[in-house]
Formats: C-alpha cells, structure tokens, sequence
C-alpha cells in the first residue's frame, strides 16, 4: 500500500511539473505567435490583393471584417478593393484563406493564410508547380466571379479544377471563397 502511495505521489509531482513547464512555455511564447499570425495575414493580403499598399479595418455587422486596400500609403481616395478572411472546413483543419477583391467584385486573388490538412493530399493547395512562384490551385481564382466559384473534377477554366486525392480541401476553400465573396457583395450593398 506504501508503495502504491509513493509511485501515486511521484506520478503527481511529475505530471504537475510538466503541466507547469507546458504552461510556461505558452506564457513566454504566446505573444510571439500572436505576432507572427499576424503578419501571416498581413502577408495575404498583400498577396490577395497586390495593387494595395495600404490596408484599412473595417468591422461591420455580426463581427465580419473587410480590409480597405488602397493604392497609397495614406489610406485615402477610392479604395481599389477589399480583403477578406474565408474559414472552410477541411478534411482535418479549418482552412482560413484571404481574399482579394477588386471594386468591380472580380477575385484578384486568394491565399491560404492557414491550413492543416493531410500532407500530400490536402497541402496541395499551397503547392507550387515547377517554376511557377505561386500555387496552381490558388491562381486559378483570380479573374473569377461568385458564378464561377465551382468545383470540377476536369480542366475547365470557367470554374476551380479540384486537387486529385483532396476534393473535400478543394471544397472547402472554393466554397468558403464563394461564401465570403456572397457575404462582402452584401455588406458593401448595405452600406
């Protein structure tokens, strides 16, 4: 019975040691992370949205938030478009992906900002081709409009060719896209 107690208390004193440590080391690197998801998303904007240079938030209805992109440091005149944060639901991950919009509503392009999914099969979405300098799967958005946001099986340039073994990764972003695109048609309308 001593023995049981003492292996039970060791168990204890190891289990509450590593729980602390575990906790230490998210205190210490919380903020950084924080920092870099940042800069991840401000990385896809410019990229979503490259005619921008200057990136102003706007929080509207029921939390939905769109960038402001603009020509010039300042911020001011006519924005050239607008960004916004798409979540889909991936085979093992919620997709989040920034898109880009111009002011005639046309995707200037889109950029997986975070994804989890099966390597090899639903991380193609980020995969670069030969010596392309973006990813296949992610230029075949741009130029298109919410009609066009569909996913096919084969190459037809009128919609979104899915990525062989990850059809459920390609839904997810193309439908997110389309949702987020849906969602900024109506807010811009409104206001």
């Amino acid at each position: 019975m001593r023995e049981l107690i003492k292996l039970s208390g060791i168990l204890m004193l190891i289990t509450l040691t590593a729980a602390t440590a575990l906790s230490n080391v998210y205190l210490l690197t919380r903020d950084r992370i924080a920092a870099v998801e940042l800069a991840r998303e401000e990385n896809a904007r410019r990229a979503a949205l490259p005619a921008a240079v200057y990136f102003e938030a706007d929080t509207l209805q029921d939390g939905f938030v769109l960038y402001r992109g603009y020509d010039n440091p300042q911020g001011s005149g006519t924005p050239v478009g607008y960004t916004v944060l798409a979540l889909g639901k991936g085979y093992s991950s919620t997709i989040r992906t920034v898109v880009g919009m111009d002011a005639g509503m046309n995707i200037t392009g889109i950029k997986v900002a975070f994804q989890q999914e099966t390597p090899g099969l639903g991380t193609k979405v980020e995969e670069i081709k030969g010596q392309d300098k973006e990813p296949w799967f992610q230029k075949q958005f741009r130029g298109k409009r919410e009609d066009q946001l569909v996913v096919v099986r084969t190459k037809n340039p009128e919609a979104v060719e899915a990525i062989t073994g990850a059809t459920i990764s390609s839904t997810a972003v193309t439908r997110s896209v389309r949702e987020a695109v849906r969602k900024l048609k109506e807010v811009l309308k409104e206001s």
